[in-house]
């Protein structure tokens, strides 16, 4: 038998008794902040994030997001061209915002608006961006929903029953 033919016989058996053997786990689970896909036999598992919702100390729904270290230093910040209209948080109930722009527990408000910051023709120096935390301007509360993000952003009141 040529050699090269026996190489993929043999692949081929393996792959074969390794799917007879897959995980088989029928429901979803999650880790890391990701929901993860059904795993069946030995398909690729794929990983979604997590749905946010937060509240804020003021009406800063409008504001782009920044978010500190422990220490106050910065850990994050958008890239102008990451930011557009659809960054904006969606409004649910009692205060509480659906996350669309990677805002989270530590995160802080600055003065740009989602317009006037996707308008800058590049990013803010560490420096500015701090020197324009609004004062006080932050999330209050924060919390990671057991749904994936693509599914709360199709159905935002989906959000609103594990809120209670």
């Amino acid at each position: 038998m040529n050699r090269n033919l026996l190489s993929v016989s043999l692949l081929t058996l393996l792959t074969l008794s390794l799917a007879a053997c897959g995980s088989k786990r029928d429901a979803a689970f999650s880790g890391a902040g990701l929901v993860k896909d059904k795993i069946v036999g030995p398909n690729v598992v794929h990983a979604l994030p997590k749905a946010t919702v937060f509240k804020m100390s003021g009406p800063y729904a409008d504001n782009v997001a920044i978010t500190l270290n422990p220490d106050g230093t910065l850990l994050y910040y958008p890239d102008p061209t990451d930011i557009s209209a659809s960054s904006a948080p969606v409004a649910l109930e009692d205060g509480w915002y659906l996350n669309r722009q990677g805002i989270g527990a530590n995160s802080v408000f600055t003065s740009f608006t989602f317009e006037q910051y996707a308008a800058l023709e590049k990013v803010p120096s560490r420096e500015e961006l701090l020197e324009d935390v609004i004062p006080d301007a932050k999330v209050t509360e924060f919390m990671e929903l057991p749904i994936g993000s693509s599914e709360a952003m199709a159905d935002p009141a989906l959000c609103i029953q594990y809120l209670k």
